[in-house]
């Protein structure tokens, strides 16, 4: 077996465990409510729209930093992608699971903090923080 038949088994095998669903967008503005004043991020059309897994970090323990007076808890999440379509994927994009196999996932919003690009790569895995609120 050579290194490239390795690496396009690998790639099959990573997908096969990506049963969710997201669509990945550039912010490209805001617009705010006259009547509430809410702020609502605009996006661009979609880089990508397609299979996906999300991740937890088990190798990384969740950290409690203050912002003023408020603590909150940040866990390490890796959002999986095919390597194949996946060429504008990078830091700072936006996504939303459209579909999951967990529906508790569905409508979830994350902010790619940074991709995983390698040459032997099965997956791109990128780091994500959810956006709440």
């Amino acid at each position: 077996m050579t290194a490239r038949s390795a690496v396009l088994r690998g790639r099959r095998a990573a997908e096969t465990l990506m049963l969710d669903t997201c669509r990945i967008r550039a912010v490209t503005g805001e617009t705010t409510d006259p009547n509430t004043g809410k702020v609502t991020p605009t996006y661009g059309n979609p880089v990508y729209s397609g299979k996906c897994k999300l991740q937890n970090q088990r190798a990384s323990f969740p950290s409690t930093p203050d912002a003023g007076e408020h603590q909150f808890t940040v866990t390490p999440t890796e959002l999986h992608l095919p390597i194949t379509g996946t060429a504008p994927v990078g830091t700072g994009l936006v996504v939303e699971i459209t579909g999951s196999i967990d529906p508790a996932n569905v409508g979830r919003v994350f902010r790619i903090r940074s991709g995983d690009r390698k040459s032997y790569g099965t997956a791109l895995r990128c780091q994500v923080e959810e956006i709440t609120g």
